[in-house]
């Protein structure tokens, strides 16, 4: 299925939620602020009007007696835009040009105290009352304020309301077409910021996870890596780590299933091969050959061993082993078996040094348990190419039973010590890496754990930790 199937359309997609948002907040924010303007400009036109009264009360202090000719009135009453207007003066003298009361007011404001809750509510009803009357209405508003700022002189006109209302939607319709400029310009703006900064991005992920669930296994589809500091940036790369490690774990598996298939195969012609060892070492059990007496229960057991090894292979390969079987061991003479089963004799380049206690006895799995060793010394005699000493010490703890093996070999890569008991991600000798894993799980199985406690150009040490209670019977350890 194409990869364009697998988003939203434009309508519904991330770019555009937030181009429709960004407008939406910057309307938003003009509607907030749009009346106390509105209220401002109301009172700034109210003002100018007052100012043009005074102006034009001047000419009355000129004429004789102050008076003047009605034609003259007329003239001052519409270049100030007024309809009457009264100026208070400071010795309590009045001046009045038109009628005091010419008709009916619909409205009376004081612009000397109006407070700005004031203001919004006059200016808000001005354009209710503008939007509910009729045409042909004859409206006047009586308004009283300060001739001029700092001055003590009040002047009081009357005006048609229409001009007003007229100039306040000029007004607001100039805010509107503003705030849709300014919303175009910051939404554009805030929609390239946000698309290149986290859209896109966002985007490359998404595409990244479809792709990968397509075709996991497929690394073509790798996501570049970010070289970003911030939250995308770490996003990014922790996907890419997870996608990696997936995806050698998918490659595991697939290793394991083809292991799985191959043994499946061989296993039965194994059996056979191993069946025949067997009659063979039986028949040896018949010869009076003291050399041949002695070796003849070694054999016996290590063609045993490899027999249910086999019969349990494919168990393995279904992830799990059977339960250990629990009984007395010697620890001291099982290790030793596990030296002779690798051919660690007195000629061999590598000497053994094996510090467990003669009567320390222990309660587990013998097969398990010497499987576990085995696993253990044969990485320990790879690590040793060229001779070495390859060292068993048991002490016991108030709380465990601690067995250290150690070698004086190569050590182990810093690079593969964080999948070392991961199966087939490699050793340090070349190996698929299954004996660690095999060790470690089977170790578990006994309730205790196998770590990795150092490695260094000298050698490694792994110790084997188990509960305190397998000790069945022990004397004091060497240290």
């Amino acid at each position: 299925m194409p990869l364009k199937r697998k988003f939203s359309p434009l309508a519904r997609s991330l770019s555009t939620r937030l181009l429709l948002l960004t407008i939406s907040f910057v309307m938003l924010a003009e509607v907030l602020i749009y009346l106390p303007s509105m209220a401002q400009y109301r009172k700034t036109w109210l003002e100018e009007r007052l100012v043009a009264a005074q102006i034009a009360s001047l000419a009355i202090e000129a004429a004789p007696d102050y008076m003047v000719s009605e034609k003259l009135t007329r003239e001052l009453l519409s270049t100030a835009g007024v309809e009457a207007i009264i100026r208070k003066r400071a010795d309590n003298k009045q001046i009045v040009l038109g009628q005091e009361a010419p008709m009916k007011l619909v409205g009376r404001y004081d612009l000397r105290e109006a407070s700005a809750l004031t203001l919004m509510k006059d200016a808000l009803l001005t354009m209710l009352r503008h939007l509910t009357m009729q045409q042909h209405d004859f409206s006047l508003i009586e308004v009283t304020g300060y001739a001029r700022s700092g001055t003590q002189e009040v002047v009081q006109i009357s005006l048609r309301e229409e001009p007003l209302c007229h100039a306040l939607f000029l007004y607001s319709r100039n805010i509107l077409l503003l705030s849709i400029i300014i919303s175009l310009i910051t939404a554009g703006l805030v929609f390239l910021s946000l698309h290149t900064l986290m859209v896109h991005p966002i985007r490359r992920i998404t595409e990244s996870m479809v792709r990968f669930r397509e075709a996991p296994e497929d690394s073509s589809n790798r996501l570049p890596p970010s070289s970003r500091k911030d939250e995308i940036g770490t996003t990014m790369r922790e996907l890419v780590e997870l996608q990696d490690q997936l995806r050698q774990a998918l490659n595991q598996k697939t290793h394991l299933a083809h292991l799985g298939i191959a043994v499946s195969k061989i296993n039965h012609d194994l059996r056979n091969i191993l069946a025949s060892a067997q009659l063979v070492s039986d028949h040896l059990s018949t010869l009076d050959d003291p050399i041949v007496q002695k070796m003849a229960p070694r054999l016996f057991g290590a063609v045993d061993r490899a027999i249910a090894l086999c019969e349990n292979t494919l168990r393995y390969g279904r992830a799990q082993e059977h339960p250990p079987v629990f009984a007395p061991i010697a620890l001291k003479e099982l290790v030793n078996d596990v030296t002779l089963s690798l051919g660690l004799d007195s000629h061999n380049t590598i000497k053994v040094d094996n510090n467990i206690a003669d009567d320390l006895v222990i309660n587990a799995d013998t097969d398990q348990l010497f499987r576990i060793f085995l696993n253990l010394g044969r990485n320990a005699q790879q690590a040793m190419p060229h001779g070495g000493t390859l060292t068993f010490h048991a002490q016991q703890t108030t709380t465990a039973l601690q067995i250290d093996i150690m070698d004086t070999g190569k050590g182990i890569p810093d690079k593969i010590r964080p999948y070392l008991f991961q199966p087939f991600s490699g050793s340090a000798n070349g190996g698929s890496g299954l004996g660690l894993s095999i060790a470690k799980d089977l170790i578990k199985g006994h309730g205790g754990e196998l770590i990795l406690l150092h490695s260094d150009q000298h050698g490694s040490c792994f110790r084997l930790t188990f509960p305190a209670h397998v000790i069945m019977s022990s004397a004091k350890t060497k240290k």
